[in-house]
């Protein structure tokens, strides 16, 4: 019993490069296990129904918050570009006409740059102005079309500059 005992006379004592080889042989087996329990792992979640459901939900919510602030994005440049054209192209009721005020200055202070036409009974203003400097211009529209009852006779209106200020006149009868 004693010679089993024995450090000198056990079998990887006599034999280190089996005793290196084992414990590689142990290590690679134990990292093949470890690798084969964590991907195990990894591809039943990937492929849980459940799982998957989830993460379509929360790429769907994502996706509706991204929808959703483009659409405010988009609407709010819309209500500034009214309001822009509500301080360019106004109409006012006063007793017995209508008044139509446009603001000159940002159609580069010329009344060259306002267009009135008439089709029936409605009325359209077109403006445009050009700003910029140098190479970087931009052009600035703005299109209003007004509808009127039969108690205003377009053939009659009348257009005056009054300062930087285009008034265009309708009588209503």
């Amino acid at each position: 019993m004693d010679e089993y005992n024995n450090n000198h006379d056990s079998f990887f004592y006599r034999h280190p490069v089996l005793k290196h080889l084992l414990y590689g042989l142990l290590a690679l087996i134990g990292a093949f296990l470890a690798f084969y329990v964590v991907t195990d792992w990894y591809f039943k979640s990937m492929l849980d129904p459940v799982n998957q459901m989830k993460r379509m939900d929360r790429a769907i919510e994502r996706r509706d918050r991204q929808m959703e602030k483009a659409f405010k994005k988009a609407f709010k440049g819309t209500e500034r570009l009214q309001e822009r054209a509500n301080h360019v192209i106004r109409l006012e009721q006063t007793y017995g006409e209508y008044k139509i005020l446009v603001d000159l200055i940002p159609l580069n202070n010329s009344e060259k740059n306002v267009e009135v036409n008439t089709d029936g009974n409605i009325l359209t203003v077109r403006a445009m102005g050009m700003h910029g400097i140098g190479d970087k211009k931009s052009i600035v529209e703005f299109t209003q079309s007004y509808m009127f009852g039969d108690d205003v006779d377009l053939s009659k209106l009348k257009k005056e500059r009054k300062g930087d200020m285009y008034i265009i006149t309708i009588p209503v009868e």
